[in-house]
């Protein structure tokens, strides 16, 4: 039996609603940590969600302690309920089910399903294996944008290769738009250029055929651990 093949993980999700800084006032998930990749280079070095407001609703969904948490099951009854065309965002904190890195895509297909009719969307750093390539690929043909993570711009064209969207993180001091050896454009997140917008207002990144990449500088208590990932090679 292949990995991704492995009964589903126990995943607790907790879903919450109302305004948010940068998010603004949207449907949201976080997913517990554990369906974060263990070769994700910011898990022990600068994740923003380790620290300040979101790490606090993180820690509560790990140890079971938060309000509006609910299996995978009765996370995708709450997304199917969404008013059609509503966009939201899932995994302010967490990833996509896995076993072992391999996305789990009988559930991640449940969630696409849910999604049907809204605009979902969320951001991975799971490897870029064949296997989830292809999970990702269906879901985004789906109507359910996944965003590849870059951990720089040094990765950023291998990423925008595989045909899917990419978001990238960025050194502190980022210009708001430039350019990769490869002519790929990246443009800083608007919600960070200005704090007039929140993702709520923009919806930029549920967009998988926006055509340029979203970067994030490096942010919150860890950014300069965050930065050292970003200027990596």
């Amino acid at each position: 039996m292949l990995p991704f093949e492995k009964n589903p993980l126990d995943i607790a999700v907790k879903t919450a609603v109302g305004n948010m800084a940068k998010v603004g006032n949207m449907f949201r998930s976080y997913t517990e940590s554990k369906s974060c990749p263990d070769d994700c280079p910011l898990k022990d070095m600068g994740c923003y969600a380790k620290v300040g407001p979101v790490s606090w609703q993180w820690k509560k969904v790990d140890n079971g302690t938060s309000t509006n948490t609910t299996d995978w099951r009765g996370f995708c009854k709450k997304v199917r309920r969404l008013k059609k065309g509503e966009t939201w965002r899932h995994d302010v904190a967490g990833d996509l089910p896995h076993v072992d890195g391999f996305i789990h895509r009988p559930m991640l297909t449940d969630l696409v399903n849910a999604n049907r009719d809204k605009d979902g969307f969320t951001y991975t750093h799971h490897a870029l294996n064949d296997h989830n390539i292809g999970a990702i690929k269906q879901a985004n043909e789906n109507g359910f944008t996944i965003n590849l993570s870059a951990n720089g711009l040094h990765q950023v064209d291998e990423y925008v290769s595989t045909g899917l969207p990419v978001v990238t993180i960025l050194p502190i001091d980022a210009p708001k738009v430039q350019k990769t050896k490869n002519g790929t454009k990246v443009v800083v997140c608007p919600a960070v250029s200005s704090k007039a917008v929140t993702c709520d207002r923009c919806g930029i990144c549920a967009k998988s055929d926006r055509g340029y990449v979203i970067g994030f500088p490096a942010h919150g208590a860890s950014k300069k651990r965050a930065q050292k990932v970003a200027l990596s090679n």
